[in-house]
């Protein structure tokens, strides 16, 4: 068994012993440090302040994705505690998210309330979508089936597009680093009385870190709203992107000419009508395209005896149509209720040295949903919850959540928890892909819960949160050993600790760490699950003087068991590591900015997926311009 070393925590706890002395250092008691929204969406599917809201929530606000400069949404969660982000080497390279040790397919994620996740597999690529025009980020952790049904697992993404604003505003940038990379993107955003718009077009590019390690990409963002009445309002929110992709391979297994290719559209209206005071309905309709094309002819480094080309063209598509009904009996009890119909198609042709697939396929669901929210004074925020969908393959499945969070503001203090279960179907792939798919399949199932608090003192200058979390998993898919088909064979289990915390001990200075303790368990071999590391932390200090503005950040990622399936490397513990980053910025007045953004200062060589190297110390110099 591994002992992870003192040093793998080191880092946060530093910071969370820094509290106590930080806070006699005179700052202003009107001076809050929570600086995101005092109204939260995604854990109840309403307008919800977030000192009532039992979910543990953390939110990234417009204004942390400027001063990070962060190029994917990918990089802007690995600060986030509970959460555990890889990438399979360099810039633009497949990005998988770990959500309180739950799988990456087991994370919904969604634009503008909308799943994103592919239908082939289950999962969502971060590197997929940049974060040009995002208004901000909600990171909803813990099952929350009942609101969101398949995939919300461990927990739900739900990445907010910017919504425009009165005025007409304007602004270019242009940045490139490392790697001969370069971005660049132009936005425009808006509006009156009558409409609102927002427009962004951008475009990066990369060599990557070897040969055929390249990476292309360009993007279109848009969304526009307008009141069609004074008591109903109307929005569509649009994204386009292409990407192109070099497949170097593993290091010890280069390959000079693979390459994935694709693009997405996403498009969403909705309609939102408000009958009187207490009622409101709003019907959302969405489709969502994904097209990827593998490519990989015959090279001089192919050896063994299947040898010839390979391709994959893979193209996915997904409709629906949600309605929300939601009532307000009184100040005090709320009940939203609502219906949700998807149906998920893939389409899957290829070949190689081992021969042809091909498969044609497509599932539909229909969930129907009740979450009841009572908020009566001297009590605790409660809500009771019940959510029942039907599959066209599995069959009807029910799941529930009980969640409660108790403030007491004298002391500045919410106490919460919940508990509840969720489940996800089966993939298109899991389902139909020839020699693997299983149409017998049950979804995975889960149960979890949480508890825990979140502190804030000093005028609201300083906040403290922690969480103990437990999830158990059933019937997950993974290859039955016998007939190589995809099987409900294994289970699993994951529990720990999150703690954040932040503090602006003096103006101009906000100090943020976090800690994460995951320990996950294969319940078949009592093993550890794969590039889930036990310790996680870091921590961030910003700074900001007159027209300067400086993020310095570290994190540390723990040992964590990895496999390269049939590599060099075989089963193995992947080593801890240490990353330390800077971003300076410098506000040539309100419009203007030129910033230096360093990532990986001291160097360090690790894997986040086996065999496929991180990239080392790297820079980009960039500026922004508004006219």
């Amino acid at each position: 068994m591994h002992t992870p070393r003192p040093a793998q925590v080191s880092i946060a706890l530093g910071i969370i012993m820094l509290i106590a002395p930080a806070v006699s250092s005179g700052a202003d008691p009107e001076e809050k440090i929570y600086q995101g929204p005092e109204i939260l969406v995604t854990a109840s599917r309403i307008a919800w302040p977030a000192d009532k809201t039992a979910s543990f929530i953390t939110v990234i606000s417009k204004s942390d994705i400027q001063q990070r400069h962060a190029e994917s949404i990918g990089e802007l969660l690995r600060s986030v505690a509970g959460l555990n982000v890889i990438q399979s080497g360099g810039p633009g390279k497949a990005m998988s998210l770990f959500m309180r040790g739950a799988n990456s397919n087991h994370c919904l994620v969604m634009l503008d309330g909308v799943p994103l996740n592919d239908p082939t597999t289950g999962a969502f690529d971060f590197s997929e979508l940049s974060t040009d025009n995002i208004e901000r980020i909600e990171i909803v952790r813990g099952p929350h089936g009942i609101l969101y049904g398949s995939s919300a697992i461990g927990g739900v993404v739900n990445i907010i597009t910017s919504a425009g604003g009165e005025g007409a505003k304007r602004s270019a940038s242009l940045a490139g680093g490392s790697y001969r990379s370069a971005e660049s993107a132009i936005s425009l955003c808006g509006g009156n009385g009558s409409y609102r718009y927002s427009y962004t077009l951008s475009g990066a590019r990369s060599d990557g870190l070897r040969d055929n390690d390249f990476y292309k990409n360009v993007a279109f963002s848009g969304s526009v709203s307008s009141p069609m009445t004074a008591a109903s309002d109307v929005s569509l929110s649009l994204r386009y992107g292409e990407k192109d992709n070099g497949l170097s391979g593993q290091r010890f297994a280069p390959d000079p000419n693979a390459e994935q290719s694709g693009g997405q559209f996403f498009v969403s209206a909705s309609y939102l009508h408000h009958v009187c005071g207490a009622w409101s309905y709003s019907l959302r309709t969405s489709f969502l395209s994904r097209e990827i094309t593998w490519d990989d002819p015959v090279d001089e480094l192919d050896t063994g005896y299947f040898i010839g080309d390979g391709f994959s063209e893979i193209n996915s598509r997904v409709k629906s149509v949600a309605w929300q009904n939601d009532i307000r009996f009184s100040d005090e009890a709320w009940l939203i209720s609502g219906a949700e119909w998807k149906d998920e198609r893939t389409t899957n042709s290829g070949y190689s040295a081992y021969g042809t697939t091909s498969f044609d396929d497509r599932v539909g669901n229909l969930g129907v949903f009740a979450n009841a929210i009572s908020d009566f004074k001297g009590l605790p925020t409660a809500s009771a919850g019940l959510r029942v969908d039907d599959h066209s393959e599995f069959g009807t499945v029910a799941t529930y959540k009980l969640s409660l969070a108790y403030p007491v503001p004298r002391l500045g203090t919410v106490i919460k928890g919940s508990v509840g279960t969720g489940f996800r179907a089966p993939s298109l792939n899991e389902l139909y892909y020839p020699g693997y798919g299983n149409a017998d399949l049950e979804p995975e199932k889960t149960t979890g819960f949480d508890a825990g608090f979140r502190h804030e003192l000093v005028g609201r200058r300083a906040s403290f949160e922690m969480a103990y979390f437990y999830n158990s998993y059933r019937n997950m898919i993974s290859s039955n050993p016998i007939t190589w088909l995809a099987d409900n064979v294994a289970e699993a289990r994951s529990s720990g600790v999150e703690i954040q915390s932040s503090i602006r001990p003096i103006e101009n200075v906000i100090i943020q760490g976090y800690y994460t303790f995951t320990r996950t368990e294969d319940c078949a071999t009592g093993e550890e699950l794969l590039r889930r590391p036990r310790h996680t932390g870091g921590g961030s200090v910003a700074y900001r003087l007159d027209s300067f503005d400086v993020l310095l950040s570290a994190s540390r990622v723990g040992a964590r068991l990895d496999n390269d399936f049939g590599g060099p490397l075989g089963e193995h513990f992947a080593s801890a590591y240490t990353t330390v980053d800077a971003v300076f910025t410098y506000r040539a007045g309100d419009s203007n900015e030129v910033y230096c953004k360093m990532q990986n200062i001291l160097d360090e060589r690790y894997d986040e997926v086996a065999g496929y190297a991180a990239p080392g110390a790297r820079f980009m110099i960039g500026t922004r311009v508004d006219f």
